[in-house]
């Protein structure tokens, strides 16, 4: 049985893990006179327990040999934590042609939401943290200049290193003290690490004749989507029967006009009311189905959104659709279902809300990140980099687990900063590792665990 689960979720990661890596982009530097454009994406390096880490950001400024341009200039509040693993659009700008070799964040408010794991299920506590001053103001030095050419696209890839950057007293618990610490990175829209992995958002028009649509994404902002012949649908969807009101995940590329080119496309739901977050606890029936979910609410619709950062327990009873993100059909089922959801897993709810009351007809489980302190003498090898390894997580999967987690990796894994699942069998140390992947039920044991799209030894920018 577990041959037959581990064989289906190969096969479904390795079509996530192409779908994640296989955009085009134009992002060639010419030499004219005009202004050149920068992107810039965020994401995290985690600290166990805290499932959220809101920090204003209200200004960054690149610090060139001639030019001192803002990239963000109005406060942009980002949720770092959910961005473990994953990479966010936040801005794209117009910037003078230059040599940049730092740049510059203003950044207030820090809100920090961790999981307290002696409560049963676990409870979030909510503390409003403290910058060194308000507003904190901090340099950061690009590792190698980023040179934009006139004409050009170029990237600067953000990540708030949250596990350096909250302070926790002797026995790991939060205090709300603040120290930013922020590595950066300048990029390509090519790049691994330029992609975009993480872009969910409504839908607002559709140009189907044209190859492309409207998603109205984060920090709001309205972006214009392309597709392609190569671009990844799920089941049953293209751009002729996309349509209005639907909720929208994209993978994909930036392009020069600022527009996104997706190397997958995921119609999430075609209802207007969702929830999105971390699996809490699962209440299931005799047979081991699930019947209730309780989960830490990250994200909703218009119409749940005072349950934002809150603990909500959902009847998931009717439920019969459960869905992979990007992906539909045999496979999907066959790895994820109403006897698969586990504690530490990141869903999707969609369904219809009415009389104050939110039914759930659909659940979709989420690409997410997975932090954790390798053990060493704990790696198997197969094939190339096709085998497991084990680390241990003090959140909400290790919580799950009961012990340490395992890692299924695949030939198709990205090990990043890392020379593959053979380099790290000889690692004798308790290396800190992040993995980006699907987190599913063993079938045998019942616990979590991880398979892997991609294994990084963080700060992945250095």
């Amino acid at each position: 049985m577990k041959k037959i689960f581990a064989l289906s979720a190969a096969a479904l990661l390795a079509t996530v893990v192409l779908v994640g890596c296989g955009a085009n982009s134009s992002n060639s530097i010419s030499s004219g006179t005009q202004p050149a454009n920068v992107f810039v994406t965020g994401e995290d390096a985690p600290l166990f327990s805290v499932v959220s880490f809101q920090l204003t950001i209200n200004s960054i400024t690149l610090n060139g040999q001639n030019n001192s341009p803002q990239v963000i200039s109005s406060p942009t509040t980002v949720d770092f934590a959910r961005l473990l693993g994953l990479r966010s659009p936040l801005a794209f700008n117009s910037v003078p042609a230059d040599t940049y070799n730092s740049a510059t964040f203003v950044l207030a408010n820090p809100v920090i939401s961790y999981i307290d794991m002696t409560q049963t299920p676990p409870a979030v506590n909510k503390i409003n943290g403290t910058l060194p001053q308000s507003p904190y103001t901090l340099t950061v030095n690009f590792p190698k200049a980023m040179v934009v050419g006139s004409n050009g696209l170029a990237g600067l890839k953000m990540e708030l290193d949250i596990r350096q950057s909250v302070v926790v007293d002797g026995t790991g618990q939060v205090t709300g003290v603040v120290n930013p610490v922020i590595y950066i990175k300048a990029t390509k829209a090519s790049d691994p690490d330029g992609q975009i992995t993480d872009l969910m958002g409504g839908l607002a028009s559709v140009n189907a004749a044209g190859d492309s649509f409207v998603l109205q994404g984060p920090y709001g902002r309205q972006l214009t989507i392309y597709v392609s012949n190569s671009t990844q649908f799920n089941s049953g969807w293209s751009i002729n029967n996309l349509a209005t009101p639907a909720f929208v995940a994209v993978q994909g590329a930036f392009q020069a006009d600022g527009s996104l080119m997706a190397s997958g496309v995921e119609v999430i739901t075609t209802a207007r009311s969702f929830l999105s977050g971390r699996v809490l606890a699962v209440t299931t029936n005799g047979s081991g189905q699930a019947q209730q979910i309780t989960m830490w609410v990250g994200e909703t619709g218009a119409d749940l959104v005072g349950d934002v950062d809150t603990i909500q327990t959902i009847d998931v009873s009717q439920v019969s659709t459960y869905d992979v993100c990007f992906l539909n059909g045999p496979l999907t089922n066959a790895v994820f279902n109403e006897s698969t959801v586990v504690v530490g897993q990141r869903i999707f709810i969609g369904g219809s809300y009415a009389s104050n009351v939110f039914t759930a007809t659909m659940i979709s489980l989420r690409l997410q990140g997975v932090y954790g302190m390798f053990v060493p003498a704990s790696v198997t090898v197969t094939n190339g980099n096709a085998g497991s390894f084990e680390f241990s997580n003090n959140g909400l999967v290790g919580y799950s687990a009961g012990g340490p987690v395992t890692v299924n990796t695949f030939n198709g894994t990205v090990f990043y900063n890392l020379t593959g699942l053979n380099a790290l069998q000889s690692t004798t140390t308790a290396v800190p590792l992040v993995t980006r992947g699907l987190l599913l039920k063993d079938p045998v044991s019942g616990n979590p665990e991880v398979y892997a799209g991609l294994v990084a030894d963080p700060p992945p920018s250095n």
